[in-house]
């Protein structure tokens, strides 16, 4: 584990969710992510009546920032700006599935991944800049480059950032927290490393 313990992170990837300071949540096997990400919300206790209704990407956004905002202060200037290399890919495809019986307008309106930066405002009443990338890979720079700009431009005052991917009944999230211009400086050169060494 990296000794970057002062970036306060949320991770979410192969039936295990983890923290700066270690393991919060584990299963003993390889299941579906739907019912992964079910199970965590319950052994959590989180309590959001919209949860069970949205798609895995929302689903799993939800949960990690929930657990982060337990860590840090998501307040109604946090800015959110995420980013994946799928898109709503997951959710695209199960629409269309949808469509050779009824197509569902429930799946529907998950059929954008900037969705999920929604829900987590809604939970959290949120009134800030968002944005949400597409790039091949994780990219800090990209994400801490346009929190920079907001942050400068005191669009926000802090900033939930995040790699949100899933698809394929692969989940990949990375969120982390930004406190402030002097905080985001200072991660520059360490989140790959704690990226990659929380996905070993």
């Amino acid at each position: 584990m990296s000794k970057d313990q002062h970036i306060d992170f949320i991770k979410i990837q192969n039936n295990s969710i983890t923290a700066a300071e270690g393991l919060l949540f584990q299963t003993e096997k390889q299941i579906d992510p739907f019912k992964f990400l079910g199970d965590a919300y319950k052994f959590f206790g989180i309590t959001y009546p919209k949860f069970f209704k949205m798609d895995g990407l929302s689903k799993a956004g939800l949960i990690a920032a929930e657990l982060l905002s337990e860590k840090v202060s998501i307040e109604k200037n946090t800015g959110l700006i995420f980013s994946n290399s799928s898109s709503s890919l997951d959710t695209d495809l199960r629409f269309q599935d949808s469509m050779k019986s009824f197509a569902s307008p429930s799946v529907f309106v998950y059929t954008l991944p900037n969705i999920v930066l929604g829900e987590i405002s809604i939970r959290h009443q949120i009134q800030s800049e968002n944005a949400f990338f597409i790039s091949e890979k994780f990219d800090p720079a990209l994400i801490l480059d346009y929190a920079e700009i907001q942050l400068k431009n005191s669009a926000c005052e802090n900033v939930l950032c995040g790699w949100l991917n899933l698809h394929n009944n692969e989940y990949d999230v990375f969120l982390w927290h930004v406190a402030g211009l002097e905080d985001l400086q200072s991660q520059r050169g360490q989140l790959l490393k704690i990226y990659a060494t929380t996905h070993e």
